[in-house]
């Protein structure tokens, strides 16, 4: 029965449908419960709804919880592009410093798409780890070298060059 409401839930979620998800968490107790394939309602939302992500958000969806892959919903937001949905997870205490099993931030997965607003935003908010490497050693920046996103790579390079002055002027790494 509980799988059964997740896996409705999760449904809801991901077609976008607002009224059928308002419904369903007005009866599932526990809306950090997994469907079939492992995820939760807000792991499979549709991300261009941000609406859907505070109704979940409002009833206690844990928005740090990982899937299989160590993806976490921010993952998932950043790397689509979706800044709205970005913006009311981090509202609702979202880490923007989660690692993936690769150790990508969502900051490189919006990097290596080229989403130049969501970078943007998320450096506003990552706790300085613009310089932070994944598991391949690969910053932020690299990966928006590497993908030829110019826009995104610019920006990257004015804050990481700014870190390493301010660490360079304080004796830091």
């Amino acid at each position: 029965m509980a799988e059964s409401c997740a896996n409705e839930l999760a449904s809801a979620a991901a077609r976008g449908d607002l009224v059928q998800v308002t419904n369903l968490l007005e009866r599932t107790v526990n809306v950090n419960a997994r469907n079939g394939f492992g995820r939760t309602a807000l792991q499979v939302m549709k991300l261009g709804n941000p609406e859907i992500a505070k109704r979940l958000l409002e009833k206690g969806a844990d928005p740090n919880l990982k899937d299989s892959s160590g993806f976490a919903v921010l993952h998932d937001a950043a790397r689509a592009g979706f800044l709205d949905t970005l913006q009311v997870l981090l509202a609702s205490q979202a880490d923007v410093n989660v690692e993936d099993n690769e150790g990508n931030l969502p900051l490189h997965l919006a990097a290596q798409e080229g989403h130049l607003p969501v970078v943007a935003f998320l450096l506003e908010h990552t706790a300085c780890r613009a310089e932070h490497r994944n598991r391949n050693g690969a910053t932020a920046y690299d990966l928006a070298v590497l993908y030829r996103c110019h826009a995104v790579a610019r920006l990257l390079e004015g804050r990481c060059g700014e870190a390493r002055q301010r660490a360079g002027a304080t004796g830091g790494d």
